[in-house]
């Protein structure tokens, strides 16, 4: 009995997986209305890539007529099924209303966005972050909005590590605001990239002429031990001449080691100086 039952699953899964792989060379070949026909059959047989792909059909519709509530409850019905993406679909819709037209429902936002960052979604858990820090009881919610944007970046939404530090900058907590724009800096987020500089130079700026020798020394230290943040002080003070002899040289060969050592802000300063000629 037991064979039986493991040997109708695997039938049945590769039924199913040719369903949809016939739907898919369908919709490929722009033939909406052949695909959706399969889709919302194996959206009947509880496969949830079917049901999202119904969807999509009537909200864009693509050869038949539109028809944003039946679009919605596939949408709902897909998340329901496991798929991350219309958890996230459905959340927005709650959350903005969209282009489905739904009544706005902060909490029900909540609820699908939860259930789509769980499932490794990170646009979701993005959002989820922004509802906590500008919508949903947001005095309340600072660990939220640190958790979810925290979640946001590791997943993979750049944006999530922009929005973290900023949010640790404006509680203050400058520590962890430029951890967070080095993380997004080093992947590339030259938004990320220019507030980290800025917040180099200011702290630079704020140093008393006495204490440009000690802060010298500590920058070096650190640098020579690998610490990029220290690196790129100090190729601020070797540019600008604070503190040492000034010397766009010497800021360069810093800036390129500190490079070397995969800090995109000394990438991205070092190349400008070499395309300035020094």
């Amino acid at each position: 009995m037991k064979k039986a039952v493991i040997f109708l699953i695997l039938v049945s899964s590769v039924l199913f997986g040719d369903l949809l792989k016939d739907a898919d060379k369908l919709y490929s070949d722009k033939k909406y209305v052949e695909a959706k026909k399969l889709y919302e059959k194996a959206c009947d047989q509880n496969l949830s890539k079917g049901c999202f792909r119904s969807a999509f059909i009537y909200e864009n519709k693509q050869k038949v007529k539109q028809d944003f509530k039946k679009a919605f409850k596939l949408y709902e019905k897909a998340c329901d099924l496991g798929d991350a993406k219309a958890c996230y679909k459905v959340g927005s819709c709650y959350d903005t209303g969209g282009v489905l037209k739904v009544k706005k429902d902060f909490k029900k936002a909540e609820k699908y966005y939860k259930k789509s960052c769980e499932k490794n979604f990170e646009l979701a858990c993005y959002n989820l972050a922004s509802l906590y820090e500008y919508t949903l009881d947001v005095d309340k919610n600072g660990k939220l909005v640190e958790k979810y944007y925290k979640e946001a970046c590791t997943k993979g939404a750049l944006l999530g590590c922009y929005k973290l530090a900023h949010y640790y900058e404006s509680q203050k907590d400058m520590q962890n605001a430029k951890l967070w724009y080095k993380i997004g800096c080093d992947r590339e987020d030259t938004q990320a990239c220019f507030r980290l500089t800025d917040i180099y130079v200011k702290e630079l700026a704020n140093l008393k002429p006495e204490e440009f020798k000690e802060a010298f020394a500590s920058y070096k230290e650190r640098c020579d031990n690998g610490d990029t943040m220290g690196c790129y002080k100090l190729a601020v003070m070797h540019s600008t001449g604070r503190g040492v002899k000034q010397s766009y040289k010497k800021a360069k060969e810093i800036f390129v080691k500190s490079c070397d050592m995969g800090d995109n802000a000394s990438c991205m300063e070092g190349y400008m100086m070499i395309e300035s000629g020094f």
